[in-house]
């Protein structure tokens, strides 16, 4: 989460303005570095550690025994990212007003209601007494770091005038949930809809369905045919491929029940306005893939995964290698203040993660007992809801009282969407289920073939993610994996009766019935979010898919290939290719051509030859050219002109937030077709077509780019408008803005592109998500590479804060070391955990590292 408000920290400038000149900012800005080099003595271990640091300031640690390995991890941690963790764990728990002051009351109360740390508790109570064991001596290696700081903590502590608690296993599985959260739902989707649906026609409204691009990639094929012809008594008769969205050609009935739709009619809902707080985005995905031996040079598999996700300083991710004599040895990155790594390989297998964003949330309408606020009608019966209270601390401030009263089927979400205006709606979400994916992530990283990889994956429920995977034996394979409910009625694409179990979850997809594909005669596999299976599969996965463009380009990158290089590989991971240009191409063309464009001037004239220049060949999204800048800006006024009419200023901002998926997929298919309900202009006494829309919008962007970039549309470069910022929460203030921020810089791409960077709609044209970590591996020697956009450090004056930034910048990466002769006679930075009596005096433990020394 990018917490911007910063309406309590004051205090920072008053210490600023207190402190004198560079000792004063050294003493605030620098105490907190911690000794990368010591030998030090503590109860936590039971055996000698070694955290050796290799040149980029990651960690490496080895340790004869599980409990001392994870130790040492979270001793490593909070040197590197204490307050990154804190933060984390005060955003899931409700805690951000106790430091930030009253302006972040509304996050927190949003982040009690939606209760990942009230399934954090019972998800707690599963775990193994091994894992438990496992996640104390994590928690303990914090706190042992905690308590050697003492007061040298990292900066944020020293200017917002706090000091962190203890930390605790309920605080790591608490971010695991939270990983849930940043990787969404469909709930936004269910709330555009329904305020949609007051606004416009049934049959626009079906425009607006999430839908697929008929012959868009699936990832995978023809794999259930025979089990589809069976059937499949526990599906609710919606595969995953039928896409809703289909009903606009008029092949099916309403999807919605007519009593729903009249009651939501009814009520004439406001817009769910989109200051609430920002919700998981479209931008929010990951791409994939993996290659056989017989396409790569060396023989054996090679595997790639970046992970779009927020960009922002400290990184999301963490790198370390972590080294337990005979049993693990595994490299690759995990969230801060959580145990293992998450994605990356071992001695044995390499694995890569993105999200199926599959269908896990419904929305409830709830009727409530009028005379009793706490009980809800269910089957003609009034049911006693559970009440959770809370005193929210506040800094500056008394304590804040805050209930969720949670029905059967949820939290009720009204006290954080207050725009439902009296419509009773409750939450029902995997992610409140007890799951036990720190249990699944222990296994991933001691796996030693897929029959164990695949049993570790049972363990892992929440969010659903597509894994693929490669060992050294020569296997490939990939699994859509996770709880995906099974609804007795309905779609989940708009709130339902919850006073009824007509619409309740009948159960889950079995587990054994998820899709999945070992060794495909294709040779390659490829996830880019994109529609896992086709419509042979029995079971409703979700409606609402990643646009094909990414999916579609990688695969154009590895189809037929063979002698394929680790560098060659890995290029989609930064390639810039944009498809959905080259798609629409020749509906801009046509308008742009034929349209009646006399009002063009000599800069618009200009401008339309650039475009369409550069659409006509293979489009790249180069930061360097003004194709790209045109076309970006150029889609946003299309959108706009075609929406905003009826959907109106409130609900078009949500819409263009929380729905781009729906848009790229549905609002370019119409385009390229140029047939849609919506082009017409109901502000207009005419009725606009789609060249009608793109003429329109076409002299809106000259207008546009003209005032904002000049009157030579060769220097609208997509560099000056596209940048990206590598920006830290504490960099909202502008005092604190050169310490703390990185950027901006001219970035290419967008959230089209393999090379993904995408920006919101409401506020382009900034970047808000990328690939923080990129990596890729050759299983002939485990050779692998990658980049972290930042570093390992989250501390400005550290040297290792901003030390990957160039590289992933230039699309470079670094030797991802995983040969210990190599990493321990390499490396000068090594700090030694030793039991209590066996350690030499700490001979270097008052000596900070290195700092940057540009401040």
């Amino acid at each position: 989460m990018n917490i911007r408000k910063m309406g309590g920290i004051v205090v920072i400038l008053i210490l600023l303005v207190s402190v004198a000149g560079f000792a004063g900012f050294r003493f605030v800005f620098g105490q907190g570095l911690p000794a990368y080099s010591a030998h030090l003595a503590m109860d936590g271990v039971r055996d000698e550690v070694k955290i050796v640091r290799d040149n980029f300031g990651i960690p490496h640690i080895y340790a004869k025994n599980m409990n001392d390995v994870f130790f040492a991890q979270g001793y490593a941690q909070a040197q590197d990212r204490l307050w990154e963790m804190d933060l984390s764990r005060r955003a899931v728990s409700g805690h951000l007003s106790e430091i930030f002051g009253e302006s972040l009351l509304k996050a927190d109360k949003f982040f009690l209601t939606l209760g990942l740390n009230e399934a954090a508790r019972e998800s707690y109570r599963g775990y193994s007494g091994e894992i438990k064991s496992c996640l104390e001596s994590y928690s303990a290696g914090i706190n042992q770091y905690l308590r050697e700081a003492g007061n040298k903590l990292p900066p944020e502590f020293t200017l917002l005038g706090y000091k962190p608690r203890e930390w605790t296993p309920l605080d790591s599985v608490s971010i695991g949930k939270y990983l849930a959260y940043t990787l969404g739902g469909n709930m936004t989707t269910e709330l555009l809809l329904m305020n949609a649906a007051s606004k416009v026609s049934a049959d626009k409204l079906k425009e607006l369905f999430p839908g697929y691009p008929a012959g868009g990639p699936t990832i995978m094929k023809q794999a259930w045919v025979k089990l589809a012809r069976r059937g499949a008594s526990a599906s609710n008769g919606n595969n995953s491929s039928s896409n809703a969205s289909s009903n606009i050609s008029g092949d099916g009935g309403n999807l919605f029940p007519d009593t729903l739709l009249a009651a939501v009619d009814a009520r004439r809902l406001d817009p769910v306005l989109s200051s609430i707080l920002a919700l998981p985005g479209d931008g929010v995905g990951s791409n994939n893939w993996v290659a056989g031996g017989k396409m790569t040079r060396s023989g054996q598999p090679i595997l790639a995964n970046d992970m779009h996700l927020e960009i922002k300083s400290p990184s999301i991710w963490y790198q370390n290698h972590l080294v337990v004599e005979g049993r693990m040895n595994v490299t690759g990155v995990i969230f801060p203040g959580a145990p293992g790594v998450v994605s990356g390989h071992n001695d044995r297998v390499a694995w890569g993660v993105t999200n199926v964003n599959p269908d896990v949330q419904d929305l409830y309408m709830e009727r409530r007992n009028p005379r009793n606020p706490y009980q809800f009608e269910h089957n003609g019966r009034w049911e006693d809801a559970r009440v959770v209270k809370y005193r929210i601390p506040v800094k500056g401030s008394n304590p804040v009282p805050f209930e969720v009263v949670y029905t059967r089927h949820g939290p009720i979400i009204n006290g954080v969407y207050p725009e439902a205006k009296g419509m009773d709606l409750a939450l029902k979400w995997t992610a409140h289920l007890p799951t036990s994916e720190l249990e699944a992530v222990f296994g991933f990283d001691t796996a030693k073939n897929w029959t164990e990889f695949k049993a570790a994956l049972e363990k892992f429920e929440v969010p659903a993610q597509n894994f693929v995977y490669a060992d050294v034996d020569g296997n490939i394979a990939y699994r859509a994996n996770g709880l995906i409910p099974i609804r007795k009625k309905g779609n989940g694409l708009m709130p339902v009766p919850g006073w009824t179990d007509e619409y309740e979850w009948a159960g889950f997809i079995p587990w054994d019935k998820l899709p999945q594909t070992i060794n495909p005669p294709e040779g390659f596999i490829v996830t880019a979010n994109n529609k896992v299976i086709d419509n042979s599969y029995p079971y409703f996965i979700t409606y609402q898919w990643a646009p094909p463009y990414r999916a579609l380009s990688i695969r154009q990158e590895l189809m037929g290939k063979t002698g394929l290089t680790l560098d060659e590989a890995l290029r989609p991971q930064t390639d810039w290719k944009d498809l959905q240009a080259r798609l629409l191409y020749p509906s801009l063309k046509s308008a742009l051509t034929n349209a009646d464009l006399a009002a063009l001037d000599e800069t618009g004239q200009k401008a339309r030859e650039i475009l369409l220049q550069w659409a006509a060949k293979n489009p790249k999204d180069d930061p360097g050219e003004a194709g790209p800048a045109i076309f970006h800006a150029l889609y946003l006024e299309m959108i706009s002109a075609t929406y905003r009419d009826e959907l109106g200023d409130d609900l078009f901002r949500f819409f263009e937030d929380h729905a781009a998926s729906i848009i790229n997929n549905n609002f370019d298919q119409a385009l390229a077709r140029k047939e849609s309900q919506w082009f017409d202009d109901l502000r207009t006494p005419g009725k606009e077509s789609a060249d009608a829309i793109i003429a329109t919008s076409f002299e809106n962007t000259v207008s546009r780019l003209k005032k904002e970039l000049g009157g030579d549309p060769a220097a609208w470069k997509w560099g000056k408008l596209h940048t990206i910022t590598i920006d830290h929460p504490m960099g909202a203030k502008a005092v604190l803005r050169p310490i703390f921020n990185d950027g901006p810089y001219p970035y290419g791409g967008s959230g089209v592109t393999s090379g993904a960077a995408t920006f919101e709609y409401s506020h382009p044209f900034e970047v808000t998500a990328a690939g923080p970590w990129r990596y890729g591996v050759d299983l002939a020697g485990m050779k692998g590479k990658d980049v972290l956009a930042g570093g390992a450090s989250g501390q400005p004056l550290s040297r290792h804060f901003k030390d990957q930034t160039s590289l992933w910048l230039k699309g470079r990466y670094k030797e991802l070391l995983f040969d210990g002769v190599t990493i321990l006679n390499g490396n000068k930075d090594v700090t030694v955990l030793s039991p209590a009596g066996n350690a030499s005096k700490n001979f270097s433990s008052s000596i900070p590292e290195d700092t940057d020394d540009r401040l």
